[in-house]
């Protein structure tokens, strides 16, 4: 059975090369050994336990977490977030739409557009952080690994809606990538602005869902400093897991100890309704993610060509889909892809490999 180490103290937060010693020195003794670092110090535990006790006899959790959110500020998580240096450019005022409240509908559809086009180039100034990162993820998915989306409102949204759309799209299992949102799945649905405030909940997030060292985690946050977002990435990083960030915000100075294995952050510029970034900065992160599950599901062998040879035939649109994909993969005929694909269970590979002599018929 694996064995589960937690270390707790100041020596193992303010010594590395010790924590590392420590570590390899617990691997030798139990090779499969799980070891987590508390990201604070001991005495915080007693603290932690008031602040509890006290919300739970004095404060009733508001349905947008905005009471427990006030009960989770902590000194270490004020030396866990980056610094900004400037105001983020997403609450900066753009020029171009100051005169939006009363812009004809079709002069402000075109400034939309004009602002979108700069997305893609902001992107691409970030196309070899976005590449490693994709090596990474490709490595830690072959390798058992799974990849978390970790988000607050909008940016928990997206990270939800691209994790959901990968166990139809290439047959992988639902745990395989995973969006989290703070505020929990109500926040799916309904606002619940406070729940991003909770380092604690983020923290604590990650462990429910069993993360351990050869998963990934991806923090997503237009200000790159949302406190929930934060909690995770310091969970993975006490882990020895690889963390990253997704922000739009340039202007951060991290600490030392705290800083994501890669930081990708577009420079998207303000938003047409300052502060609004489930527009450009939304935009850009479902790109982004695009990206990363897709090219990640090709290094895991989920795509043939560009077709989706994992899909999940569950409707007839998807059953036709993989007809014509059999059809187009081994250069039968309509019908006999369709009787092949009935008989291996509509899995696309096993039908190739039948058409192609290099598979049994599954007995009937």
């Amino acid at each position: 059975k694996t064995c589960y180490f937690v270390l707790a103290g100041g020596v193992f937060l303010k010594q590395p090369a010790f924590t590392r010693l420590f570590k390899r020195l617990l691997r030798e003794i139990k090779e499969d050994a799980q070891i987590a670092i508390i990201p604070v110090e001991s005495a915080w535990g007693t603290i932690y336990a008031g602040l509890d006790l006290h919300a739970s006899s004095k404060v009733r959790r508001s349905r947008n977490s905005q009471s427990a959110a006030r009960h989770t500020r902590t000194p270490l998580r004020d030396q866990v977030l980056p610094v900004a240096t400037q105001i983020s450019p997403t609450e900066i005022r753009l020029p171009l739409s100051r005169k939006l409240d009363v812009m004809s509908r079709g002069k402000a559809m075109d400034l939309f557009l004009a602002e979108d086009e700069s997305i893609p180039s902001a992107i691409r100034e970030e196309k070899k952080k976005i590449l490693k990162w994709i090596s990474w993820v490709t490595e830690g998915l072959k390798k058992g690994g799974r990849l978390f989306y970790v988000g607050a409102g909008t940016s928990g949204r997206l990270g939800i809606l691209d994790a959901s759309e990968c166990p139809p799209t290439f047959g992988v299992p639902a745990s395989m990538i995973q969006g989290v949102i703070a505020g929990g799945r109500t926040a799916i649905w309904e606002s619940m602005e406070g729940a991003e405030d909770d380092f604690k909940a983020g923290f604590q997030t990650l462990q429910r869902r069993g993360f351990d060292r050869r998963d990934m985690v991806l923090g997503i946050a237009a200000s790159g400093r949302t406190p929930f977002v934060h909690g995770a990435l310091s969970y993975a990083r006490s882990l020895g897991a690889r963390q990253g960030m997704l922000c739009f915000n340039p202007h951060l100075e991290w600490p030392r100890d705290h800083h994501p294995d890669v930081v990708i952050c577009p420079e998207v510029g303000p938003e047409i309704l300052t502060g609004s970034t489930r527009l450009k900065a939304g935009t850009a992160t479902k790109l982004v993610l695009n990206m990363i599950t897709t090219l990640s599901m090709v290094g895991i062998g989920k795509v043939k060509s560009n077709l989706m040879i994992d899909v999940r035939a569950s409707n007839e649109k998807l059953r036709d889909r993989a007809i014509r994909m059999v059809v187009t993969l081994t250069d039968v005929n309509y019908d006999l892809a369709h009787s092949t694909l009935l008989a291996a269970g509509w899995d696309i590979q096993q039908a190739c490999l039948i058409l192609e002599g290099k598979g049994d018929r599954p007995k009937a």
